[in-house]
């Protein structure tokens, strides 16, 4: 297995000469693939997303990536809140988020942290970009359902409504006011 330690990578925002091709993600994950390769710099361009990659510092290949995008999280009505211990007061049922649109690691690179590192990206770019800009309190993510434990272990909640928890790929959602950042 291909060493991937913090002196081996570069985490960075991509640009227009980076070659987004390569990736081995595994069965079922050819649309992450596809977006990597079709779309991704095109996206940026056109601000539609911000994808981040993470690159071999070596040769400079992406092994790693996350797509940024404005969200929201919808509650069922307009009296659930997200956070109700807090007596949060929003009289609406859609909240603004940032979305993680996508997150992929190269089959070959899993097991070392790039995931979580990509999430804590996330989380960071919201926290200290989004949030003190714009009203924004949260970080969402459609999950794909064997991807529900670790988007739990970085501090995710589902949402807790009958539809979403129907859904092949359940909503959650991190608080951006209690996240942890590493």
């Amino acid at each position: 297995m291909p060493a991937a330690d913090d002196s081996d990578v570069t985490i960075r925002q991509i640009q227009p000469g980076d070659r987004l091709t390569g990736l081995k993600l595994g069965d079922g994950n050819t649309a992450l693939k596809t977006f990597a390769q079709r779309h991704a710099h095109a996206y940026e361009k056109q601000s539609l997303a911000r994808t981040y990659g993470v690159f071999t510092t070596e040769v400079g290949k992406l092994i790693a990536y996350v797509t940024l995008v404005c969200g929201e999280v919808v509650t069922d009505d307009d009296t659930a809140s997200l956070v109700p211990d807090e007596g949060l007061q929003y009289l609406y049922n859609h909240y603004p988020a940032v979305k993680i649109a996508r997150l992929a690691v190269d089959s070959r690179y899993r097991g070392h942290n790039l995931g979580r590192s990509l999430v804590q990206l996330a989380l960071g770019q919201a926290k200290t970009f989004v949030c003190p800009t714009v009203g924004c309190r949260f970080v969402v993510v459609d999950s794909k359902a064997d991807a529900v434990r670790f988007y739990e272990k970085c501090g995710f909640t589902q949402l807790d409504t009958l539809e979403n928890r129907q859904r092949a790929e359940p909503v959650m959602f991190i608080d951006l006011n209690k996240a942890i950042l590493d």
